[in-house]
């Protein structure tokens, strides 16, 4: 018997960008190999991350094109801060590192009453509900948004004010050995590219810009061959380019010669 009781929890829902066309080619071998390597990759990059002790207590639930993320609030808000930062962390993993395999996320956090269960695959709650909406009515491009009400449950009293405590900015910013760049976008003067239409998103590429360089110029071909591929898909992918170009103009382009040569390329797009 299934005893339903609900607990405080960040749930996450995260959906794969296209994943409907590549089950319709899933026949071919290059479609099956693509399909493989989606889950192949998704459980690696969890299983990994529950190696970290500050991540153990996420749970996930891979369903077809779907993954759902869940972690259990503390009874004291101070914890929750840095429960919810993990959380951001460990998406943004994923995303970023699934980027680099041409396999784009977009989803939503909420928080609230949830009931979960990984070993059965189960999950059901109004945290749940709310983030599997937002994710379908609100995260059209790849990116996953946080519920603007996680802003208040967190003390906080305003979007800046969340980005500023989660990416420890009075302290100099994030120093964990897998993230050390923001993991909140912070909106600012560079971001007149972009339109202004959230208050909160994870900002999964900006470890490209800040540490890893060296994958820049490969991401943007990523997003160079997704960009014209299906005009379908273009407002999703002409997201992330600008996305990408606003990160690139925040640090100055003397310090990175490649950071320049990827605005270049960039503004060609």
């Amino acid at each position: 018997m299934i005893n339903i009781s609900y607990s405080k929890s960040f749930v996450a829902f995260l959906d794969i960008l296209g994943f409907k066309n590549i089950v319709n080619k899933s026949r071919t071998n290059e479609g099956l190999q693509k399909l493989n390597e989606i889950f192949n990759t998704i459980n690696q990059e969890i299983e990994e991350l529950k190696k970290i002790p500050a991540k153990k207590k996420i749970g996930y639930i891979t369903i077809s094109d779907s993954i759902i993320l869940s972690i259990p609030q503390s009874q004291n808000n101070g914890d929750n801060i840095n429960i919810f930062r993990q959380l951001c962390i460990a998406i943004g993993l994923i995303q970023k590192n699934l980027a680099m395999k041409n396999i784009w996320l977009r989803g939503a956090i909420s928080s609230g009453d949830t009931y979960f269960d990984s070993k059965l695959n189960q999950i059901v709650g109004p945290a749940y509900v709310a983030a599997y909406t937002l994710q379908e009515t609100i995260a059209k491009t790849p990116r996953v948004i946080i519920d603007s009400k996680i802003i208040h449950e967190l003390g906080r009293d305003s979007a800046y004010d969340l980005i500023d405590n989660i990416n420890e900015l009075s302290q100099g910013g994030l120093r964990y050995r897998n993230w050390q760049s923001p993991i909140l976008h912070k909106w600012d003067d560079t971001n007149m590219i972009l339109t202004h239409d959230i208050p909160l998103f994870i900002d999964y590429l900006s470890p490209f810009v800040l540490n890893e360089t060296s994958d820049l110029l490969k991401l943007i071909q990523i997003i160079k061959t997704n960009l014209y591929e299906d005009i379908n898909l273009y407002n999703k992918y002409r997201w992330v380019a600008d996305y990408l170009s606003i990160i690139c103009l925040k640090y100055p382009d003397s310090r990175e010669p490649i950071i320049t040569e990827a605005m270049e390329v960039l503004s060609k797009l």
